[in-house]
């Protein structure tokens, strides 16, 4: 939603007067707003993109992410199949598989419908609990689940694996840790 910010950011890493970064190396990441998306491909953008789906079914992802029930998943589809026709470029889907959310069969085979209709690979990312909130993380047989049914499907998965567990650092989520207690004392 920051537009024109990130794209002068992105000038500025890839020009030669800045870091000299390829755009090809440069990913955003969005929740998913369509006419941003068809936007991006019509601006002729070299970066990548990638999009937070974590369910592919749009009850579940709606009570997630709300921006869903503005902008659903057909919605969010059309406007990738766009991006994908203007630029060429596939397409990352970044994936959180929570423990009783959206760990079940009927979620992976959501998962793989969707990717099939747009050239895909797709991030799953190890959440990091930090409290016995609703969000936990997931088995390992349900993200292995993932694996076998994407691999099936002949999309490209990989399993982004948490680090900073021990100081509940891992994956952007930092938690209320006393300091004190952290030093041994």
């Amino acid at each position: 939603m920051n537009y024109n910010n990130v794209l002068k950011a992105i000038d500025k890493i890839t020009s030669p007067e800045g870091l000299g970064m390829s755009p090809k190396r440069i990913t955003v990441s969005t929740s998913g707003v369509p006419k941003m998306i068809k936007k991006m491909a019509d601006d002729a953008v070299k970066f990548n993109l990638a999009v937070s789906l974590h369910s592919a079914i749009d009850e579940v992802r709606s009570k997630m992410m709300p921006i869903n029930e503005k902008s659903n998943l057909e919605d969010l589809l059309e406007a990738l199949q766009y991006w994908y026709k203007k630029t060429g470029s596939k397409v990352t889907f970044e994936y959180v598989v929570w423990k009783g959310i959206n760990d079940t069969q009927k979620d992976a085979d959501a998962l793989v419908a969707y990717c099939k209709q747009i050239p895909s690979k797709v991030n799953l990312i190890e959440y990091n609990p930090i409290d016995d909130g609703a969000y936990q993380q997931a088995s390992e047989q349900a993200i292995q689940l993932y694996v076998r049914a994407l691999e099936a499907g002949n999309i490209v998965v990989n399993i982004r694996r948490s680090r900073g567990k021990d100081i509940d650092a891992a994956c952007g989520q930092l938690a209320n840790v006393d300091h004190a207690e952290s030093k041994g004392a």
